[in-house]
């Protein structure tokens, strides 16, 4: 949270540099950029998420400056991210002094990512004893903390403070710290003596704002918004900051608002486009989904690993507005991204299913599966396709597996259950299941779920379940003999 960088970006000189940089880019041509300009147009792309453009940045400054530390350091710190520690270390082993400041910083960072954490501490240690001041305990923190290892992340930072407790870096870095490791109610405190201290500082209302959020208070958050707007109703962040509020709060309509007026003032449109739609995605508005994933493949400017995720979001649209043909197109470009990607083998899967493909959905159900990161929300999804489908063996094995893997769902599943083997003829299981659903999730009757009760597509089923827990409430059943396997 330290490095929130926006107040830069933001301004005009900035601006002017992307600008310039990307005409570059459009013309094909060579221009000369200062040290500094690249490494800042490189942190700009890091902090957009957009990994590659800012590794592309790096190495057009490495081809003007190939001997400048800052540029090579950025790039260390690119291959650390990317887990590529060996290449690091030769880069690092190419600079002349090795003695640098920076140097042995990098030096012990990257220690710490091969798991030599004796070197590491060694290093920093003797860094400490060579300069022993307060920006020096700070930048050993914040190397420790990038590595989550939050006791000593804390150990330097209490000496910090303990040095120097009025001091504006120590605060910010300790703020940064309990936002970081879970605990905004203490950050919030800091960064509200920050602000006693440098009212008009963005950054630190940022952060305030993104810790109110944290805690889910949208009333505080939005007070602190109105300040953040009061000295700049321009900037991106705060508008940023303010849509996520409004999300918070379910206002869908008031947060799309301020995502537009972000997109039409950003010099990097895709990421913008990229949060709307999968707002629209969530609220189900397929065709806006589609206008915006059109939109960002136009630009070519998403992040490639964010690309299998949009045909995933793309491909549901078109499904969900019975275009299949397409469907399978965005699943196959998704796929070329990413082939391990568990949502669009599992969307592979349900396509399979509508077009009564079973072996080929089963195929990619078992992808699906074996690539998700969480099995019972694959199992979920798998059951529920199934049981659109009508293959009532199939849900009934994914719905009991779900319950396995996840045992909160098992009352919710009950109606689900039994509705299947009431499809299957299995009368007695049929009854056990609905008496089981009546005891645990009776609330279901009342068709406020439609988008899986089987109440809303079968009236027989409907009224047979609300006999029995009618009988359940009269006394006529007694459920008991029905709640144990």
């Amino acid at each position: 949270m330290k490095d929130d960088l926006s107040s830069i970006f933001h301004k005009p000189e900035f601006k002017e540099l992307l600008a310039k940089y990307a005409d570059m880019l459009d013309n094909h041509t060579s221009v000369y950029f200062e040290a500094d300009e690249i490494t800042l147009l490189a942190e700009f792309y890091a902090s957009m998420g957009n990994i590659k453009a800012s590794e592309e940045v790096v190495d057009y400054g490495l081809s003007l400056h190939p001997d400048n530390l800052d540029i090579l350091i950025f790039k260390c710190h690119n291959l650390i991210a990317k887990g590529n520690t060996n290449d690091a270390q030769c880069i690092l082993n190419t600079i002349t002094d090795q003695n640098d400041y920076e140097v042995r910083l990098l030096q012990a960072e990257l220690y710490l990512a091969q798991k030599r954490t004796q070197e590491a501490d060694a290093l920093l240690d003797q860094l400490y004893q060579d300069e022993k001041d307060i920006d020096t305990m700070l930048d050993i923190a914040h190397v420790y903390m990038d590595d989550h290892q939050k006791k000593k992340a804390h150990y330097w930072l209490e000496k910090a403070y303990s040095e120097a407790p009025e001091n504006i870096g120590v605060l910010e870095e300790m703020a940064s710290y309990h936002f970081s490791f879970g605990n905004p109610e203490e950050a919030v405190k800091l960064y509200n003596r920050l602000l006693d201290e440098a009212p008009y500082t963005l950054d630190f209302w940022h952060n305030l704002i993104r810790c109110y959020i944290r805690m889910y208070q949208s009333e505080k958050a939005m007070e602190a918004i109105d300040f953040a707007m009061a000295i700049d109703d321009t900037n991106l962040i705060t508008w940023e900051l303010k849509s996520n509020c409004l999300l918070l709060e379910n206002e869908i309509d008031q947060a799309l608002e301020c995502l537009f007026y972000i997109e039409k003032h950003t010099t990097e449109k895709p990421y913008i486009q990229n949060i709307i739609m999968s707002i629209y995605f969530i609220v189900q508005d397929y065709q806006k989904v589609l206008e915006y994933s059109d939109k960002i493949i136009a630009s070519g400017k998403l992040p490639y690993f964010e690309m299998a995720s949009l045909y995933h979001k793309r491909g549901i649209s078109h499904l969900r507005l019975e275009n299949q043909p397409a469907c399978k197109e965005d699943v196959e470009q998704g796929l070329a991204y990413d082939n391990h990607n568990s949502e669009l083998y599992l969307l592979k899967g349900e396509l399979h299913l509508d077009e009564k493909k079973l072996e080929d959905a089963q195929t990619a159900f078992h992808y699906g599966e074996l690539f998700a990161e969480d099995e019972a929300e694959a199992a979920a999804y798998i059951g529920t396709a199934y049981f659109h489908n009508e293959y009532w063996e199939q849900a009934l094995e994914y719905l009991r597996k779900e319950e396995e893997l996840n045992p909160d769902t098992m009352h919710s599943n009950y109606y689900l259950i039994a509705y299947c083997y009431y499809r299957m003829k299995e009368e007695k299981l049929t009854f056990t299941y609905l008496v089981r659903g009546a005891v645990f999730s009776s609330s279901s009757l009342k068709k406020e779920e439609p988008v899986l009760s089987p109440f809303e597509i079968d009236e027989h089923f409907y009224e047979l379940a609300k006999d029995i827990f009618l009988k359940i409430k009269s006394g006529e059943i007694n459920p008991m003999e029905y709640l144990n396997e």
